[in-house]
């Protein structure tokens, strides 16, 4: 048998309404802390040094920061307010609004280098103009008694043991030979030109923390043999020393505040140059066309900037013949042969450094990959797909 006792307390009306209104408010109150506590919080990283400003959109009543040694707040008017930020470290804002609603900001401060590096973007053009020109004239008269050559002609290394005439490899691209109907004379003409255009573009991306190095090279090394007498008295032997050459860049950047960076930066490009070298011992060793720049600037992150623009033009004539009679008026061209060579080589280099924090890179630096297939263990399973075919399909397989 269940058995209830009813029992009933009796309250007088005017305690019974006391505990009705403070049931309410505290009901409000804690519906009130409960909203509070699920507010938003806005993170926000400064540097050392920097504010920030906010503006409410009602008045502010009351601010509360957790520590002011590491950023402080500034009320300027009713709803205008400057968040400073003073040392490394991480502290709370909180502001009351006069709505009843609440701001709570995470202030993080860092130094401006902090967590930062440094991408430099360079633009390395270089366009050569390259222009010869040859006019030669080679004679030969031969009779009984007399042989007088010019040019070619000045030994009879070109003719065959049957008399006919061999024209050397190197001779112009075109040539006149005539023996002005006579026996006993021979002229050659040879003329020549060359012009070429040769351009290099290079747009190294190098990417390096704070005060470190990066180098870049796009070309490659070439092999110099180099000669050095043998330690145990056998002697000499050749060693084999590589020489860079193409485009190369070496930087290092400072970053002196969030918007300033002190870059120093050695651009060069080379290029062999096999006109102007030499043979040791049997080795034809090049020359090397450089254009090298070594500069300290400060530059603005961003901001790109021209460190070098260099134009430079080389010309050479050469006139080689019979001595006094090439410099007869008109008829010394008749003996004498023209060498003309021009060089002009152009250089641009175009700079951009750019601050990244690799803890929130911009989105043009993140490279997305998407998978091959949304089932990347399908391949492995495959078999045992095909040996249940006749059972029914699984519902997660597709």
């Amino acid at each position: 048998m269940n058995f209830f006792v009813e029992v009933r307390l009796r309250v007088k009306p005017r305690v019974r309404g006391l505990c009705t209104g403070l049931m309410f408010v505290l009901a409000a109150l804690a519906a009130s802390f409960a909203g509070a506590q699920t507010g938003p919080i806005t993170r926000l990283n400064l540097p050392v040094g920097r504010a920030y400003p906010l503006t409410t959109q009602v008045g502010v009543t009351r601010v509360s920061i957790a520590n002011p040694e590491v950023a402080d707040v500034v009320v300027v008017g009713t709803r205008e307010l400057v968040i400073n930020a003073k040392a490394a470290g991480e502290t709370d804002a909180i502001f009351w609004l006069a709505n009843g609603t609440r701001l709570h900001y995470r202030v993080s401060v860092h130094s401006p280098a902090d967590r930062l590096q440094i991408a430099l973007y360079i633009k390395i053009a270089e366009v050569r103009r390259d222009v010869l020109r040859q006019v030669g004239l080679s004679g030969l008269y031969r009779n009984s008694g007399t042989r007088v050559g010019t040019g070619t002609f000045r030994t009879d290394n070109v003719f065959d043991p049957d008399g006919t005439i061999r024209l050397p490899s190197d001779a112009g691209f075109l040539t006149l030979l005539t023996d002005f109907g006579t026996k006993n004379l021979l002229a050659l003409i040879d003329v020549q030109e060359q012009q070429g255009r040769a351009r290099i573009l290079a747009e190294p991306n190098l990417l390096a923390g704070n005060k470190d190095t990066a180098t870049f090279l796009a070309g490659g090394e070439l092999p110099i043999p180099i000669l050095q007498p043998s330690t145990t008295g056998g002697g000499n032997q050749v060693t084999i020393q590589y020489k860079e050459f193409g485009v190369r860049l070496q930087f290092v950047a400072e970053i002196l505040s969030d918007s300033l960076i002190k870059l120093r930066v050695t651009p060069e490009v080379s290029s062999l140059d096999f006109v102007n070298g030499i043979t040791i011992s049997g080795f034809r060793i090049p020359a090397f066309r450089t254009r090298r720049v070594t500069t300290t600037v400060d530059v603005q992150r961003d901001q790109s900037m021209i460190i070098s623009g260099l134009f430079n033009a080389e010309q050479e004539r050469v006139r080689s013949g019979v001595p006094f009679l090439m410099d007869i008026p008109i008829l010394g061209e008749l003996f004498s042969s023209t060498r003309w060579q021009k060089n002009e080589t152009e250089l641009l280099i175009v700079v951009t450094p750019v601050l990244v924090d690799p803890n929130d890179p911009r989105p043009q630096d993140i490279l997305r990959l998407l998978p091959d297939t949304a089932l990347p263990a399908r391949e492995a399973i495959q078999k045992r797909l095909n040996e249940g075919s006749s059972r029914p399909p699984s519902p997660i397989i597709r």
